[in-house]
């Protein structure tokens, strides 16, 4: 009777230990890299919009680098997509705005700058650029 040595069955399922903890490495890693990139893309519902916008703003406002009153209305569409914007210009005392206030219940954030301002022709006096964004 011819019986199987157990020396000349073939080792089956086995890995070497260095392989399976560079596979379980290599997953690891795979995982949190996933991980860290979704964290970075998925939306979050209180995002920064008002300094974007004061950057747009300030690009339509002065872009020439000084701010012009009559160039206020331009500004209103720099706002981000759902949001109403109110840019608001001083000097001094006197004082220009475009849009609407924010409701006093209103979700709003604002920003603002210093920027040189045109008041008369040849005539730069400095004042602040202040965007109000709400919804």
């Amino acid at each position: 009777m011819a019986t199987a040595s157990r020396s000349s069955a073939p080792d089956r399922g086995q890995a070497s230990p260095t392989a399976a903890l560079v596979a379980v490495a290599a997953v690891g890693l795979g995982l949190s890299l996933y991980a860290t990139v979704f964290a970075g893309v998925a939306p979050v519902a209180d995002r920064e919009v008002a300094d974007p916008t004061l950057s747009r703003v300030h690009d339509a406002v002065a872009p020439a680098g000084v701010a012009a009153v009559e160039r206020l209305d331009d500004a209103r569409a720099a706002g981000p997509t759902g949001w109403a914007v109110r840019v608001e210009l001083q000097v001094g005392t006197r004082h220009w705005s475009v849009g609407e206030a924010p409701a006093p219940t209103a979700a709003f954030q604002t920003a603002g700058r210093r920027v040189p301002v045109r008041t008369a022709p040849g005539q730069v006096r400095p004042g602040r650029l202040r965007v109000v964004v709400h919804r």
